[in-house]
């Protein structure tokens, strides 16, 4: 077991002050053999995620359940599959309300990652904008089997997920299980395409991680 300290930051004026402020790290953790680079640091320069929207008002332009919605590339192959117990869709506001969504990502020449939620929203964007967004919220899960027993399972209450470019980011606490140990932290970043995340800590909330004893042998 082992934790990583943070330094703590003076300037801090409050328990929201100090988790903005965070102290920097650029240390690869030891869980690089489930086959994903781990790193830890500040994002003192990046604010937050904003709270939730509200929702918008009004009927929605229409309504479907059991949907399944897949997008391509420009070469044809399957960028991503969504499903969903129910979707509304806002044109107005180029909004998709998302109902036990379930999204599997694929990453060309790798295994794809498989999210899922309680609910969801799916942004598309205006003509010219530079990307999609899918936000999950409430039990987050995203996971991918590594194949001859190697996983990795990532839990949180919030994940935004650009499908695009294949990045993934949380600024709430996320938990993060493999076949090699368990680490905690107050938010990521994640290069899903190269298997690269980037944890995050506060002054007061390090970086946790726990290596499975068979590491040791």
């Amino acid at each position: 077991m082992s934790d990583l300290p943070a330094a703590a930051d003076p300037g801090a004026a409050s328990p929201r002050g100090r988790r903005l402020r965070r102290s920097v790290f650029m240390v690869v953790l030891g869980l690089v053999a489930a086959g994903t680079a781990l790193f830890v640091m500040d994002r003192r320069s990046t604010p937050p995620l904003p709270g939730e929207a509200a929702g918008p008002s009004g009927r929605p332009d229409f309504y479907m359940e059991g949907a399944v919605v897949d997008q391509y590339r420009p070469d044809g192959t399957l960028e991503y599959r969504l499903t969903s117990d129910d979707i509304r869709h806002f044109s107005e506001q180029a909004l998709t309300r998302l109902q036990r969504p379930a999204l599997t990502l694929y990453r060309p020449g790798g295994r794809p990652w498989d999210a899922r939620a309680r609910e969801g929203d799916l942004r598309r964007p205006p003509r010219g904008a530079p990307e999609e967004e899918l936000e999950l919220r409430d039990d987050v899960v995203l996971e991918q089997d590594r194949g001859d027993g190697g996983f990795l399972r990532l839990t949180t209450s919030r994940l935004k997920i650009y499908p695009g470019r294949q990045y993934a980011e949380s600024d709430r606490d996320v938990m993060i299980d493999s076949h090699v140990g368990r680490t905690t932290a107050t938010g990521l970043e994640g290069d899903l395409q190269l298997g690269l995340l980037t944890f995050h800590s506060s002054g007061n909330e390090p970086v946790h991680t726990v290596l499975q004893p068979q590491q040791f042998k």
